[in-house]
Formats: structure tokens, sequence, C-alpha cells
């Protein structure tokens, strides 16, 4: 049973792949694109754990299986390329590449999903390659000039990371004397191969200085390849470390300490690169390199303590899946934003990606700011020379990603992604709002999914919203900075005072026409009054009742009060 379903995980989509050679088939397989990863999610979600199969017909002799740490990989893949899936059908609907993409997109599928259940080298790399191969017609689909050097560009990273892969795993069987991974991972390797194993996996990490495919990839790139590209390929190249490199088996102190000052400056150096980034889907690129720092600090700690990597194993785990979902329905909004005419409409998606950006960046209770805690607890382990160093790159990692998304939320405005003609925009909807509402809801099924290996993320700290308000205030202050420096002192002071100003024209408008109505009233009363004694025929009464007035004062004044006795003279004289 397990058999049938690892075949159905990985056949399902390769199957599909085939049948785009049928022209009377290819309507068939763009309905049922979207159900290509349920086989690996429902293997993933509802498998017993761990198992392994031996295959002995399959690419001369392959073992596949799942375990606990490849099903917490699994699951989160299969989601994002089913919500590109359903996007890429709509996406891709008038599109005359359709077919070439939908084969690109499929055989990346079934190498992206298959190295997560390869359980031998040679499998592995089989399935790592044809993921990367053919994630190369993915770039290249536009045929555009940016394309064309994104896709060189990407293929030449490619190239040197596979042959950089092959080398490391060569030597690494080599050692081991055995083809299972389990068994390389289990084992002491010698410096140079764990060297070529982490430039290898480096390369499709995306970290710096082996970054330089992945913004122009993720911008060339249609919208759905750019939301499986980011959400899900990347992370092949966190599992291969797992998978392979000894970590927790062996001390390698110098690569430990290269790889942490790599996370640093990959950290901080994406954000420099970013912001100066006019196309919104770039931006995002260079958001999940800084990511991806993130995840080298905790690699880079496990290198020089091998004690620290039980702790950090589940943390990354985590990050893994949280970054997936939601830099997946990033580029996915970035789509749904594309498509809309309306102004309503884009601030209505506007509003809905603030969302998985501020997951991203690290709200507080959300999974970016647990995952970051539960990080800066299990680096405890590690070092205790690189702990001020790695816990204050942590903190400072939220105000770079805000600053990335408050330049990713801009630039989504001033330069709006290209979109297919007559895309129907709803059904783009569906799938980023399940992405997004997915990241939103994984601190609280985490526990369910990943059992014991998510009582870091339950245990960790709210997190705090510090960087968040510095990350958006020194937005804010580059872009009142850049906007003076654009158009001037006196034009900023005159947009701040515009305001009162025109307050203040509106009262003296008001009070000028209150004026000119009191006066126009007051023109306007002796003529009605006239009008209204004429018509009430008052102008004799009036003169009568003046002249009978007059006449009763007179006649008071006329008439004298009568004067008391006066007293006789003797009397008042006295005798």
């Amino acid at each position: 049973m397990p058999g049938l379903a690892l075949l159905a995980a990985i056949g399902t989509p390769l199957g599909l792949a085939l049948l785009l050679a049928l022209p009377a088939a290819r309507g068939l397989v763009w309905r049922a694109l979207p159900f290509a990863p349920l086989p690996a999610l429902a293997l993933a979600l509802f498998g017993t754990v761990p198992f392994t199969v031996s295959n002995d017909w399959l690419i001369l002799g392959s073992v596949l299986g799942l375990d606990a740490t490849a099903r917490l990989f699994l699951i989160p893949a299969a989601l994002v390329w089913t919500a590109a899936a359903a996007a890429a059908r709509v996406w891709m609907a008038g599109d005359r590449r359709a077919t070439g993409f939908g084969l690109c997109f499929l055989f990346a599928m079934t190498g992206n999903l298959g190295l997560f259940l390869a359980d031998d080298a040679p499998t592995f790399y089989v399935f790592f390659a044809l993921m990367s191969f053919s994630s190369y017609g993915l770039v290249l689909h536009a045929r555009s000039e940016e394309a064309l050097g994104a896709a060189r560009l990407y293929i030449t990273f490619v190239l040197a990371g596979e042959l950089a892969l092959f080398a490391g795993l060569g030597l690494a069987v080599g050692e081991t004397g055995s083809l299972m991974l389990a068994d390389i991972a289990d084992t002491a390797l010698s410096v140079p191969t764990v060297a070529l194993l982490l430039a290898g996996f480096g390369v499709k990490l995306g970290v710096m200085p082996l970054h330089f495919w992945l913004p122009p990839a993720h911008g060339a790139a249609p919208v759905p390849a750019s939301a499986v590209l980011s959400g899900a390929m990347i992370k092949a190249g966190l599992f291969g470390i797992v998978a392979t490199v000894p970590l927790g088996e062996a001390a390698y102190a110098d690569l430990g300490v290269v790889v942490t000052a790599v996370g640093m400056v990959t950290i901080f150096a994406a954000l420099l690169m970013g912001a100066r980034e006019t196309a919104p889907k770039t931006v995002l690129g260079f958001s999940s390199v800084s990511q991806m720092g993130i995840v080298a600090l905790g690699i880079g700690a496990a290198l020089m303590a091998p004690g620290a990597w039980g702790a950090v194993l589940p943390v990354l785990v985590f990050l893994a899946a949280h970054h997936a979902l939601a830099k997946a329905g990033l580029f996915l909004g970035t789509g749904v934003f594309a498509v809309q005419h309306r102004p309503a409409a884009r601030i209505a998606v506007t509003v809905a990606l603030v969302l998985p950006a501020l997951i991203l960046a690290g709200m507080p209770l959300l999974s970016g700011a647990l995952g970051k805690e539960a990080l800066k607890t299990a680096l405890g382990a590690g070092p205790a020379v690189w702990l001020p160093w790695m816990t204050l790159a942590l903190m400072l990692s939220g105000v770079a990603t805000t600053l990335l998304m408050a330049r990713f939320l801009v630039q989504l405005w001033r330069k709006r992604p290209a979109a297919p003609a007559g895309v129907e925009s709803d059904a783009l909807v569906i799938p980023f709002v399940l992405l997004a509402l997915a990241a939103a809801a994984l601190p609280a099924i985490w526990p369910t999914v990943a059992g014991s290996a998510a009582q870091p993320i339950a245990e960790a700290a709210p997190g705090t919203p510090w960087p968040l308000v510095a990350g958006a205030l020194i937005a804010t202050a580059a872009a009142v900075a850049s906007h003076t420096s654009r158009v001037g002192w006196s034009a900023v002071l005159s947009t701040l005072t515009a305001p009162a100003e025109r307050a203040a024209a509106r009262v003296g408008d008001a009070l000028a026409r209150r004026r000119r109505a009191l006066a126009r009233k007051a023109r306007a009363l002796p003529p009605a009054l006239d009008g209204w004694i004429a018509a009430h025929r008052l102008g004799q009464t009036g003169i009568a009742a003046l002249l009978v007035t007059v006449l009763v004062i007179g006649g008071a004044q006329h008439v004298a009060p009568t004067d008391p006795i006066a007293p006789p003279a003797a009397e008042q004289n006295g005798p």
C-alpha cells in the first residue's frame, strides 16, 4: 500500500506531463492540473511515518520513503503547488506557449515532490536535477529580454550548483560506503565534502553570494511559477542540507563561521539591494534571499555546535513552512492585483496582501514572530560567542523585512506587473486567499501536524511589535526624503500646508457666501415691506394711526394735574 501511494505521489504529475504530448488530452491535463499534487499531500497527511519502499525497477533501483522531517517539508510544498497549479490554469488560458509551460511546471513539480520522498542519493539527485532544470523553462517562458537574461543567469548557477552537489554526494557515498541518505547524514564527513554539499544546496537556497539568480528569476517568471520557485523549490535547498549534511554528528567550526557570517550579511544586504528595485516581484525575490539568511544562522550554529541541532531543526522546519505559505501567497496576490482594473478592487487586494506581509515581517503571535523567537531560544544551545550577534540579527531582520514589504506594496502601485489579457480574477483570488489564511493559521495547526516537533513553537514568546513599527517609521521617513529630493522642500511644504490652506479657503468662501446672502436679504427687505403694506392697504391706516397717536400724546400733555390746597400765608410764615 505505501508503494502505491508513493507511485501515485510521483506518478500523477509525471503522467500528466507525458499526456501533454497528446493534443487531444491537453484540455484534460489543464483541468486536472490542481489535483496533481494531491496524492503527495494525502500521503503526507494520512500516511504512517516512517516507512521505506525499495523499487528495484525504478531509476536503476530506487528507495523511496517518508520520515517525520520530510513529511513536514512535503505538506507545505504540496499546498503551494496545488494553489499555484489552480492559478496557472487561469493565467495560461490564452497563452500560445501554455503547453511548454505546463510541461516544465509538471516536471518541476515531480522533481520537487519526489526529492522529499527519496531515501537514496541517486534518486534524490535525479529528482533534484529534474526540478532545477525544468524550472529553466519557467523562467524563460516569456522570451522577453528580461526573461532571457534571467534564464541565462539561472541556468549558470544551476549548472554550478549541480556540479558541486554531484561532487559532494559522490564523495559522501564514497566516504560512507552507502547510497542511503540516512547513512550519509549520520557519518562525520570530511570538510571538503560538507563544503561541496553546502555550496550545491546553497545555490538553491539563495544565500549570498549564491543568490544572484533568484530575484531576476522571480521577476521574470509568470506569477504561478514565481510562487513555486520561492514557496516550494528553494526549500529543497534546506531539505537537502538537513538530509545529507551530518549536522549534530560532527563539528565544522570554520564552515559554521562562514555560514553564520553569510547569513548575517544576507539578511541585511538583501534589504539594501531590494530597496533599489522597482519591479514588485523582484523585491519579493530579495525578501526571499533575506529570509534564507535567517535559515543560514541556524545552520551555522549547528555546524559550530553539533549539540544545538536538536533544538534548531524543528524551528527551521517551521520557518520553512511559514515562508512557503506566506511568500507563495504574496506572489499569487501580486497576480490578483495585476489583473484588477478598478482602483477600488486594487485597494481591496492591497489590504489583503498586508496579512501575509505582516506574517512575513514578524507580527506578534503570528508564524514569523513565533519562528524567530523560537530560533533565538534554540540558538542558546549554540556557540556563546555568536549568540548576541545572532540574536541582534534576528531582531533587526524584522525591520529589514518590514522595509522590503513596504517597498513591495509601494512598487505594486507604481509599476503594476504585466498580466495576460482576459484573466478571470475571481479564479486567482481563491488560491491566494487560501494560502494567506493557511499562513495565518499555521501556529494553530502546527501542533496537530508536527506533533512533538511543534513544542519549540508552542513555548515561544509571542514576539514584539517594535521591529515592525521601526520599519514602518523608517519606510515613511525614506519615502518623505525621496519625495523631497525629487520635488524640493518648497513643494513638500506646500503639500503639507495645502490641507490647512484649503480648509481656510473653504471657511472664507462660506463666510463670504453668508455675507452676500445677508446683503441680498437686507436689500430685498424694504421692497418686500412696501409690497406687503401696499397689498394690505395699510398706508392710510398707518397715517391715521400716527395722527391719533400724536393727538393722544399732545392731549395728555395739556391736561394739568389738580394742585393740593395751599395753606394760608399766616400759617406758612408763622405768627
